[in-house]
């Protein structure tokens, strides 16, 4: 998925000269950034230079000013436009965000699979570990989850962070839904159990995963020309409850989708989790009868 932010005109201060002057940019198809005279009725070419993917605001002004020769800073964007191409228009839908088209949707998903992970004991690795360890940690967990999501679950309908946990949303609960979304748990699961958690013992990945219904809005993000999705119902709840009680490299299925047949799980039906699952709010009675593990040992 490739982005462009174009910002069309750039005024500018040479810092040095506190000369003002307007350039105007534009990203070819392979991230190049192509800076032209803004300042000129007719547009001359200044430069072009080759950039990273999503790059920052300082290190587009710092290429162009590399491409004039001489130190700059952005006094302001004079003009502003967002460039998508399909493939990020794509995955834009399934992001909490959507550019505004007046459309607002408002759909009853009755077999929708919800996917929810969390960081097992993440509230004693806050208190033990530094600052720069924590951000650091973080932000490594959820641009690789991105990364998994965007790998493996071609199908979802949106995904959510939740800080040291997220949501992954399809619309519909299928054989083929199912299977991406044990590939990005048992992916992701490996993957820190292997890199990202290894320097960290008592780290560990649980979650669950439900197939249940849930409603599916969009509001105006008010005075920008985006709009805001979200879900909500029985499945989101069940499925954030469930995760809480998943142990280290485990996930929690509902008996509705272990009915399903798409996957192999075993049953706990010991006292004490029948009790805790009995104390949490908002559950059915059929869900809280026993817990079911997906455990791929179990398929005939």
């Amino acid at each position: 998925m490739f982005v462009n932010l174009k910002a069309r005109s750039f005024l500018l201060e040479n810092t040095e000269t506190f000369a003002q002057r307007t350039v105007a940019i534009a990203f070819e198809e392979d991230g190049s950034l192509v800076v032209v005279d803004g300042d000129s009725s007719d547009p001359v070419l200044i430069g072009r230079v080759q950039m990273a993917c999503f790059p920052t605001d300082d290190a587009i002004i710092s290429s162009i000013s590399g491409l004039l020769g001489s130190p700059h800073a952005l006094i302001r964007v004079l003009d502003q436009s967002l460039e998508l191409d399909s493939s990020a228009l794509s995955g834009l839908h399934k992001m909490p965000v959507d550019i505004f088209d007046n459309v607002y949707l408002d759909e009853v998903k009755n077999d929708a699979l919800i996917l929810c992970v969390d960081i097992r004991n993440f509230s004693n690795f806050l208190r033990n570990n530094r600052e720069d360890e924590v951000f650091r940690l973080i932000k490594d967990f959820t641009s690789n989850f991105l990364s998994c999501v965007n790998q493996f679950a071609f199908g979802c309908s949106w995904y959510k962070l939740l800080g040291d946990g997220a949501l992954v949303i399809w619309d519909y609960t299928t054989r083929e839904s199912v299977a991406e979304a044990l590939q990005v748990f048992d992916t992701y699961t490996e993957f820190v159990n292997e890199e990202l958690f290894k320097p960290y013992p008592g780290l560990g990945l649980g979650g669950a995963l439900v197939a249940e219904k849930v409603f599916k809005y969009e509001i105006s993000a008010e005075a920008s020309q985006l709009k805001y999705r979200d879900y909500v119902g029985y499945g989101i709840n069940l499925c954030c409850r469930l995760q809480g009680l998943a142990q280290v490299d485990r996930l929690i299925l509902n008996r509705k989708l272990a009915c399903t047949g798409f996957l192999p799980y075993i049953a706990e039906r010991s006292e004490a989790f029948r009790a805790e699952l009995r104390i949490m709010k908002g559950l059915k009675p059929e869900d809280c009868e026993e817990v079911l593990y997906y455990d791929p040992s179990a398929a005939p």
